[in-house]
């Protein structure tokens, strides 16, 4: 019986935790669940007193234009930390069509997971999703989301999947709290969608783990990220051209 053989990579090659590696922790589990959970409450602001909706919300141009800062900022911090550890982002084995139908599976499962996630809502939480306020209308919107996407795909993966991983593998001495922690901090980095679907990421989370350990790179989750996102923004622009939910 033929046997497979993953390819887990070995604990990072640090001497001791420095301080790169702490600002680090403190930047991913600390400071982006807050601004997550304060971007959640500037989208989606309480009624004023009066009974008037509040204070505007951010347009999606200004919504997309700030996400492509952050996720340019997170991808900056993850190479300055994993620099100070010898911990290569871009390592590239030797990638076949094995490597390649694994990341089209991960791709083809979180597309699932996500209509499973959707059906188990009820009518009206299908159609006033937060997540579809950051959907592209025009052809300027769309050129920003598309860079979103990308950027989300290189920069998440780098750090969550990779930098945050390697860190707390050494810290922990395993790397299955390693995963999970990783896990919760991308899901909780996502508030804005809601509980339900903070689930189905933490999920997604696990299966692009999974597929940087079989791969054995990051780089085969960064392009199956960058798909997934891709996506669902096309699946989500058609149901609000369709009138299927509030955009």
């Amino acid at each position: 019986m033929a046997v497979l053989h993953y390819r887990v990579p070995n604990l990072p090659r640090m001497h001791a935790i420095g301080l790169p590696s702490v600002a680090f922790l403190f930047y991913l589990l600390v400071f982006m669940p807050f601004m997550a959970i304060r971007s959640k409450r500037r989208m989606l602001p309480p009624p004023a007193a009066d009974g008037s909706p509040g204070r505007p919300i951010p347009s999606r141009a200004q919504m997309l234009s700030s996400t492509l800062v952050s996720l340019a900022l997170l991808f900056y911090i993850s190479r300055i930390t994993a620099g100070s550890f010898d911990y290569a982002i871009f390592t590239v084995p030797h990638l076949g069509v094995r490597e390649g139908f694994a990341g089209f599976s991960a791709v083809a499962f979180c597309i699932a997971l996500a209509r499973v996630n959707r059906a188990m809502r009820s009518p009206v939480e299908r159609r006033t999703m937060p997540v579809y306020k950051l959907l592209p209308r025009t052809p300027a919107e769309w050129g920003l989301y598309v860079l979103v996407a990308l950027g989300a795909g290189v920069a998440e993966e780098a750090a969550y999947r990779g930098v945050l991983v390697q860190i707390l593998w050494y810290a922990l001495g395993s790397p299955w709290p390693a995963v999970l922690i990783s896990a919760a901090a991308f899901a909780v980095a996502h508030a804005l969608q809601g509980w339900k679907s903070g689930v189905m990421i933490f999920v997604i989370a696990l299966v692009m783990q999974a597929l940087v350990w079989f791969t054995g790179t990051l780089v085969v989750a960064m392009a199956g990220h960058a798909t997934y996102d891709l996506a669902a923004g096309y699946i989500g622009a058609r149901r609000i051209a369709k009138g299927e939910v509030d955009g």
